[in-house]
């Protein structure tokens, strides 16, 4: 499924915190939402999942959908939202009810319910057996799962995650997104990732949508963006991941044009830790 939106405007009170959004989303791809706080990246997929009113056109496969006079349309069931947090929102007194929820409010089976659970879990890394367990007897990363599989229960074309890594340690927070990544390829679904982490959206991203002041400044191939035209990032007020900031102050030490088609981590380090022993400059 194909949503575009074109020529979106959003405001709040007096305040336009959108001004004239048009772009693409399409299936099975890794979409990270980056920008300052205030750049308009939360109301953007709140849009999408139809959670406020906006001015514009927005279609699903070429087809119009229908707002009312005061600009609403009404959630988008194919897309899936993980706020910031997820956790809090927990409230059932078992992990199963839990993750049951959605699905009960549409007349599905137990059985269907649970062969569900039994997919979903292995996905977010989680055993059958918390399914008796309260949700306040989990980890901060189990809750944050536990989550995230509530969401994925119900099917969803597109996963929205808002800062999904917040108050994570690096362990749980690597294992997060790599459970996400997992989902997407497993799927062929769509994931928008809302995140202040250049390093993340550098690691994970197949895209990349720059947010400023409102403004979409473009919607780019990640290695477009961080490779050839990092200076977006400067002027929306935003650092390179680190290993890109390696990559440039390796090249500027020796003079040299390193050649990288890739912004992962790993493959950055491949191109640089040769010319750095060879220089001598490398810490052994």
């Amino acid at each position: 499924m194909v949503y575009k939106l074109k020529n979106i405007n959003v405001t709040y009170g007096q305040k336009q915190v959108l001004h004239h959004i048009s772009c693409s989303i399409e299936k099975g791809k890794w979409i990270s939402i980056i920008g300052q706080t205030g750049a308009g990246k939360s109301t953007f997929v709140k849009v999408l999942k139809g959670l406020v009113s906006f001015q514009g056109d927005y279609e699903l496969n070429g087809q119009p959908v229908k707002q009312d006079s005061k600009g609403n349309i009404g959630v988008i069931p194919e897309i899936g939202f993980v706020f910031q947090y997820p956790e809090h929102q927990l409230f059932e007194t078992t992990v199963e009810k839990e993750l049951s929820f959605a699905l009960k409010h549409k007349d599905m089976t137990k059985t269907v319910i649970l062969d569900r659970i039994s997919t979903i879990l292995p996905m977010v890394n989680l055993s059958e057996d918390i399914l008796p367990l309260a949700p306040f007897q989990l980890s901060g990363g189990q809750k944050r799962r536990v989550a995230i599989a509530s969401v994925l229960m119900t099917k969803p074309e597109v996963l929205i995650v808002d800062e999904p890594t917040a108050g994570l340690d690096p362990i749980n927070r690597t294992n997060l997104l790599q459970q996400l990544k997992n989902w997407q390829h497993k799927t062929k679904g769509t994931i928008l990732f809302v995140s202040h982490q250049m390093e993340d959206v550098a690691q994970y991203s197949d895209e990349v949508m720059l947010f400023h002041r409102g403004y979409l400044m473009g919607h780019f191939p990640v290695e477009t963006l961080f490779l050839k035209k990092s200076s977006l990032l400067k002027q929306a007020g935003l650092a390179l991941p680190e290993s890109i900031q390696l990559l440039q102050l390796v090249e500027e030490l020796s003079g040299e044009n390193i050649q990288v088609t890739s912004c992962k981590e790993a493959d950055i380090f491949a191109k640089v830790i040769p010319i750095l022993k060879a220089r001598g400059l490398d810490d052994e």
